[in-house]
């Protein structure tokens, strides 16, 4: 692919930190609150930046990454929860689509449960080349040696990938009432988070081809004693950076 400058998104600067160590990347300044980083990747200009938690602060960082730096495609990593039975702790799922499941205009002026009106869709679809790319990168990932190691400490299993819908919103899904809801209103839904639904629309504006990779941090069925802040710094980190990586590599 002829993409000369690259967005690399990540939500928490837990998963963003191993991925300016590993590429090198400097700082490219600020705009706003937000710190971007650069680096030259195989010819890419590859501009790294941490949104931080939340729909609205995503959708601000992938403006900020259109507009300012002039990024040609976008990449959102970072960690999900998992919806329904399929997808569990380790796991990376690919986002064919993504929903924001907290938009509800039904009743008014025709629209829809999750129905955008500005781009009159509900599931807004990420682009298939680099989902297709981002599904190699993810394979290839629950191979390696280090992260497969890491999920097997904490999460006691070895890891696999899914391709299908997330869903964002900004509201922390920890019910199963909820979790049931979703899976009975999103067909295929695989994810719960907070930000790829924005990075999406904002991609979608803006004609931005995009991708969206998250690693499951949390489910229904892992043990009380699970340890989220020992996961997302000792597995997911390690997992977005690989992510990263094989990613860039196959662009």
């Amino acid at each position: 692919m002829n993409f000369k400058k690259i967005g690399i998104v990540a939500a928490m600067p837990e998963e963003f930190a191993l991925l300016t160590a590993r590429f090198g990347a400097k700082s490219a300044g600020s705009v706003g609150p937000r710190e971007f980083f650069t680096a030259s990747v195989g010819g890419r200009e590859i501009v790294f930046t941490c949104s931080r938690i939340g729909k609205v602060a995503a959708a601000s960082t992938a403006t900020t990454l259109v507009q300012s730096f002039g990024v040609e495609a976008m990449l959102l990593t970072g960690v999900a929860g998992a919806i329904g039975s399929q997808a569990r702790v380790g796991d990376v799922v690919i986002a064919d689509s993504l929903v924001q499941h907290d938009i509800d205009l039904k009743g008014v002026l025709g629209y829809q449960r999750f129905q955008i009106p500005l781009l009159d869709l509900s599931a807004i679809p990420a682009d298939p080349n680099l989902t297709r790319i981002a599904r190699e990168a993810a394979a290839s990932v629950v191979r390696d040696g280090e992260y497969v190691r890491a999920v097997g400490e904490l999460a006691l299993r070895e890891p696999s990938f899914y391709c299908g819908t997330i869903a964002s919103g900004d509201r922390f899904i920890n019910s199963a009432q909820e979790r049931e809801e979703l899976l009975g209103l999103i067909p295929g839904v695989l994810a719960v988070e907070m930000e790829g639904a924005a990075v999406a629309q904002v991609c979608a504006e803006q004609r931005v081809p995009f991708a969206v990779a998250r690693i499951i941090s949390d489910s229904a069925d892992h043990g009380a004693n699970f340890d989220f802040l020992a996961f997302l710094r000792q597995a997911a980190s390690v997992g977005s950076e690989r992510m990263v990586s094989e990613f860039v590599g196959r662009l």
